[in-house]
């Protein structure tokens, strides 16, 4: 089974189209088919970035612009072998107040200030117009009806190609909306109308759930696009060859089922452990709060505020371990300066040898035995607190 492919869906040019509203039904489609999908919400768009994900959606840009050094970043992005999908709305740049033209005119594609609107060829309304005029490429397999809502047309290039095209019925007519290029290893797919993938809308139709599944496929150079691509252009087995490869897919279906679960659930798991975290800090902030408060209060008011109860069992134990260690600390110096006397007293005469040389002796084993009890809680402490 192949590698879960990445798309981004950017949220930082304030797009119209996003996962979790907008393109609900399309991130549902593409999860099912082994993608990941998520919002891309880092401002500013860099290379390192989004170099780890196969594709990068931008649903419709609305009075925001990118930046110059974006656009850069986007277009080594895909000449390193990224996605790009572009989709507008009518009026194109203008229109919205974006500068998405400013990145697809890299690839030989800019979006137009129109308003597509179809009287004959459409779904109820002359602002949603079917496409049906398609050039023969990947994305446009198997794909004979498409319903893009609200599209702009676009002016291309010799460096692109025009897979879809306005009827002759349509105003403007004959006009490409739909385009296709490729740049280095990279891949870019620009489409007049964001809402061809919206939820209620364009995934209404059948063909464009096809087709969408078509374009993030080419676009993350999917080899499932090839090999649909073959089998279309040869026939299918017969007899027990066709039951062998339906129970083949249906297998592969469930598998994929399986897998898409597996991953939601190591999301899910991800994002509880953030959640747990987050409480975790605000618990230890809360602590310190805690503490802090009452320390002045005692300070301030002479009122007795157990503070020790705010900190956890761990700074609890430190507490008492360096309490311990400053008391052995001076223990040990009254050892040592009584065993100074008692030799001052041996030089002046006035203390025996015998005297001297056994009060000295229990005074060192003392002092042996406390500086083993020092070393031994500092270790106890040290490892406490790594």
């Amino acid at each position: 089974m192949s590698r879960r492919k990445r798309v981004f869906f950017d949220q930082t040019q304030n797009e119209r189209g996003k996962i979790d509203s907008t393109y609900s039904e399309l991130a549902k489609l593409l999860k099912d088919n082994d993608y990941d999908v998520e919002a891309y919400t880092e401002f500013m768009i860099l290379k390192n970035k989004i170099e780890n994900a196969e594709a990068l959606v931008f649903g419709c840009p609305n009075s925001s612009k990118l930046r110059a050094n974006e656009i850069s970043a986007l277009k080594t992005y895909v000449e390193g072998g990224g996605g790009l999908l572009l989709m507008s709305l009518s009026g194109g740049d203008r229109g919205l107040m974006n500068n998405m033209s400013k990145l697809s005119e890299e690839f030989g594609i800019t979006f137009e200030n129109t308003a597509v609107k179809d009287d004959r060829k459409n779904a109820g309304l002359p602002t949603m117009p079917l496409i049906e005029d398609f050039e023969s490429h990947p994305i446009t397999m198997g794909v004979d009806s498409l319903l893009l809502p609200s599209a702009c047309t676009l002016k291309t290039s010799a460096k692109s190609q025009v897979v879809g095209m306005t009827s002759g019925t349509a105003d403007p007519a004959a006009q490409p909306v739909i385009a296709v290029a490729e740049k280095g290893k990279g891949r870019v797919v620009c489409i007049g109308s964001y809402e061809v993938f919206r939820r209620g809308g364009g995934m209404k139709s059948e063909g464009n759930k096809k087709f969408a599944l078509n374009t993030f496929r080419w676009l993350c150079g999917d080899e499932r696009l090839m090999k649909e691509r073959k089998k279309t252009t040869t026939e299918a087995a017969a007899g027990d060859s066709e039951a062998s490869e339906a129970a083949q897919e249906e297998f592969e279906k469930t598998m994929k089922r399986l897998v898409n679960a597996v991953f939601d659930l190591q999301k899910d798991i991800k994002g509880l452990g953030r959640k747990i975290g987050a409480t975790e800090s605000n618990i230890v902030r809360l602590r310190e709060q805690f503490q802090d408060f009452a320390e002045k209060t005692q300070d301030q008011l002479g009122l007795i505020i157990p503070a020790k109860q705010f900190k956890t069992e761990e700074e609890n134990l430190a507490a008492d371990l360096k309490g311990d260690i400053s008391a052995l600390e001076k223990e040990i110096r009254s050892v040592k300066q009584l065993r100074d006397h008692v030799a001052q007293k041996h030089e002046s005469g006035s203390m025996s040898k015998e005297t001297f040389q056994e009060q000295s002796k229990k005074l060192d084993e003392r002092l042996e035995r406390l500086e083993k009890r020092l070393g031994s809680k500092r270790e106890e402490l040290q490892s406490l607190t790594e």
